[in-house]
């Protein structure tokens, strides 16, 4: 697996301790926090509609039965879960593993084992996670350019394409974001990337909070969101599809 996911990845040991004490760290307590509905937003994953899970508790030899529908790609063939090496993994025909993931009850994320961007959120918390932009009291329906008064058009939220003579992918940073280190609110923060920044994407994937994408500035890189709040009231794009000099 990518160097990435060994250092950040969700930890039985680390999340039962936050969730129950570390007296508390048990196998059947992390099987009871994750169980459930989960579902993936990404086209990449989908065949015929969203990529749905359902994590079950109930355990046959070292694994635990997993269901799921309109799954597609790399998770065409999940079939089980389990923990790896102290991480939740998706787990396909002969237990080979197909994606670890890390987060939190609510979100998780993490790499297939083709190296792909993987949000899982649970069913039912979609609508809250997108609430905080979608739903902020002076959207009126415009998600503001940058730190604008100008609405920002459908284009802009194009997701950064590689170039058709080759050059890589490119994303214009609007305003200061913080890079973090899975593309989910609550991961680590790697970086802060200011305004004005030009910075190269490698991948990026859909969530219920839009389109986060992995962004190489220096010698580090990092998720950053494209939608945020301004002040807890204006929504506003954080980043947009190529830089002026790469027109």
């Amino acid at each position: 697996m990518p160097r990435r996911m060994k250092m950040i990845g969700l930890t039985f040991a680390a999340v039962m301790g936050a969730m129950t004490g570390a007296s508390a760290q048990s196998e059947g307590d992390f099987v009871a926090a994750f169980s459930g509905h989960w579902q993936s937003l990404d086209p990449a994953f989908s065949n015929g509609g969203a990529c749905r899970i359902s994590l079950e508790g109930k355990k046959t030899g070292a694994t635990y039965a997993l269901s799921s529908e309109h799954c597609g790609g790399e998770l065409s063939g999940v079939r089980a879960w389990g923990i790896v090496n102290n991480q939740l993994a998706l787990l396909g025909a002969g237990d080979t593993v197909l994606a670890r993931m890390g987060g939190n009850q609510v979100r998780m994320s993490g790499d297939t084992a083709g190296g792909k961007a993987l949000v899982f959120e649970r069913v039912q918390s979609n609508a809250a996670a997108a609430a905080p932009v979608e739903a902020a009291p002076d959207a009126k329906g415009c998600v503001y350019y940058g730190y604008t008064a100008t609405c920002a058009k459908p284009a802009d939220f194009a997701a950064p394409a590689p170039a058709a003579n080759g050059e890589l992918a490119r994303a214009s940073v609007l305003i200061q974001v913080n890079a973090r280190a899975e593309a989910r609110p609550d991961a680590p923060v790697v970086s802060t990337i200011p305004a004005d920044t030009c910075v190269v994407i490698d991948q990026c994937t859909t969530a219920s909070d839009g389109l986060w994408c992995r962004a190489k500035v220096a010698d580090y890189s990092g998720w950053i969101r494209q939608k945020a709040l301004r002040q807890g009231r204006w929504p506003v794009l954080t980043f947009t599809k190529s830089c002026p000099s790469a027109n």
